[in-house]
């Protein structure tokens, strides 16, 4: 069964911090890890409402600052980032949307036990995530593979791109592609692309 289908099988951690502490945090259930120190380097970028990669070892992890909050999310390699994203996308809104985030850390002394509830959300995020609309599915063609990929795009990249045709760089196998996407999520064009970092 394809990732997207069963996102919360590939997924390390969620979590919802400000700078001073976890607001909120969601594992699997066999999990016993703790991701502390990966939290401390996410902290350390102060851009606001741009998603940022990183990739350790056998997990990536993509995050992003919004409204005084950052989302943080950890998967398996096998999950592309932009499934990461689209999942905290969703995530950040309903978290916004069932919490008056703001008000509640005003109180100075209230417990993050408040949030627990919050892991239902989660994981009914998680269970129904192919069928939210958050994705598309584009078959791109890889010249050096010979192959036919699969590439995830929010939706929202494209939908509110200021111009078309959207560039996308799909990193695989050691090389990466330039994809044109249109706003009909139609394939204008694949390049092959050199990476340094």
């Amino acid at each position: 069964m394809p990732v997207y289908k069963n996102i919360g099988e590939y997924l390390e951690f969620i979590n919802i911090s400000n700078e001073n502490f976890t607001l909120f945090e969601w594992k699997p259930a066999r999990s016993f890890k703790r991701y502390d120190l990966d939290l401390n380097i996410v902290k350390q970028n102060l851009v606001n409402d741009i998603f940022f990669h990183l990739t350790k070892g056998n997990m990536k992890i993509v995050h992003i600052r919004r409204d005084n909050l950052i989302y943080t999310v950890g998967s398996r390699n096998e999950v592309q980032f932009q499934l990461l994203e689209a999942l905290l996308d969703h995530v950040s809104f309903k978290f916004h949307d069932i919490y008056d985030v703001e008000v509640i850390l005003s109180y100075g002394n209230f417990s993050t036990n408040i949030f627990n509830a919050f892991k239902n959300e989660i994981e009914d995020i998680m269970e129904r995530f192919a069928d939210l609309g958050l994705i598309k599915r584009i078959n791109v063609e890889c010249r050096v593979c010979n192959k036919v990929l699969t590439l995830f795009v929010k939706k929202n990249f494209i939908e509110n791109a200021e111009s078309y045709p959207v560039p996308i760089v799909y990193v695989h196998e050691g090389h990466a592609i330039l994809c044109f996407i249109d706003q009909n999520f139609d394939v204008r064009g694949v390049e092959l692309v050199n990476i340094t970092g």
